[in-house]
């Protein structure tokens, strides 16, 4: 799909009818001449060991928009898939003693569970487009990545999707920005109310899993030895808090004290993948506790500000550092290799 995903040459043919199958392609996904030859005459895929599926919290480019440019020469937008070199796939592939080729990292930034560009009433909602679960799973199927040599397919992913399912309302980065500097309204439950931010009581586990779900029988069929790590988020805020922060250009932090459904959605998000891992199957990675007390607003924070250099030199805003990243990969290390 992109030039920073790993080229794979086997059985793309028979992966991709195998997908279409179980239901799992999105709706505008094609196809196309890849299902045209034989299926019979390819090998079947033997996959690779590590396959990760997110989005730019799991590929965490290293680049911050401004100074440094975030740009992917086979996908821009929404569809940038550059993945930075201390992220925690990056980090977790050199834990588990991977060779490059044996690692399909297909995260890209935008990245949502199912939340596409228009509503089911046709309604087209700018800024969205990116890739989903499904595509990207489709794009591991045509590298060959699934099978069964693969040893662990890590899912991070909702944060960027529409909760409920068909809303227009999105936790999108103007709206992160427009809650954290509106001094009058804040950030509280009042946003959600106003469609100012997404309903946090449609983020559940039963709605989390459904979801993910034919994405997840696919998997677990066609690569049969895999753990599935369902992988959290880091900690952003204590849970329960209402206080959200922005480090700007090294030289202070703003803070929004109003911003308790900022707070909420994080946490629902939390519940729900905890809930969603249970339903279906699968292991739940838990990163909070390794990542407590470097929210936004700590003394010590794994985050990138705007332009701030302490954190990292370069790195999108509001997303974990190098540091952060590594407490991630040695958690879901922790995961992979504890007995099953």
């Amino acid at each position: 799909m992109t030039s920073s995903w790993t080229t794979g040459t086997t059985g793309p043919a028979v992966s991709l009818i195998r997908l279409a199958a179980v239901g799992v392609l999105a709706a505008g996904v094609s196809v196309g001449p890849a299902v045209a030859g034989s299926a019979h005459a390819e090998a079947a895929p033997t996959g690779r060991s590590l396959v990760i599926l997110g989005d730019s919290y799991t590929a965490n480019p290293p680049c911050d928009g401004l100074l440094v440019k975030c740009v992917d020469t086979d996908g821009t937008g929404p569809r940038a898939c550059l993945h930075g070199p201390t992220s925690w796939p990056a980090q977790l592939g050199t834990l588990m003693a991977l060779e490059p080729e044996d690692v399909e990292n297909n995260s890209c930034s935008s990245a949502t569970i199912d939340t596409g560009p228009v509503t089911s009433t046709g309604q087209e909602v700018p800024g969205r487009g990116g890739y989903t679960l499904a595509q990207e799973t489709l794009a591991a199927a045509q590298d060959g990545a699934l099978g069964p040599r693969t040893r662990v397919v890590a899912i991070q992913l909702g944060f960027n999707d529409a909760w409920p399912r068909d809303s227009t309302v999105t936790a999108d980065a103007s709206r992160v920005v427009t809650c954290v500097f509106d001094i009058l309204e804040g950030c509280d439950e009042n946003a959600v109310a106003q469609g100012r931010w997404p309903d946090v009581d449609a983020i559940t586990g039963p709605a989390y899993a459904e979801r993910i779900r034919k994405v997840v029988d696919y998997i677990k069929y066609y690569a049969p030895n895999a753990r599935i790590e369902l992988v959290g988020y880091p900690e952003v805020a204590p849970e329960g808090d209402s206080v959200w922060c922005f480090d700007l250009f090294g030289l202070g932090t703003w803070v929004q004290p109003r911003a308790r459904a900022m707070v909420e959605f994080w946490d629902r998000l939390q519940t729900a993948e905890r809930e969603a891992a249970q339903l279906l199957g699968i292991d739940f990675v838990d990163v909070r506790p390794a990542t407590a007390g470097h929210g936004l607003c700590s003394n010590d924070p794994w985050f990138n500000g705007f332009l701030d250099p302490r954190p990292d030199r370069s790195g999108l805003p509001l997303h974990p550092s190098a540091r952060g990243d590594a407490a991630v990969a040695a958690t879901v290390y922790g995961h992979v290799t504890r007995p099953n």
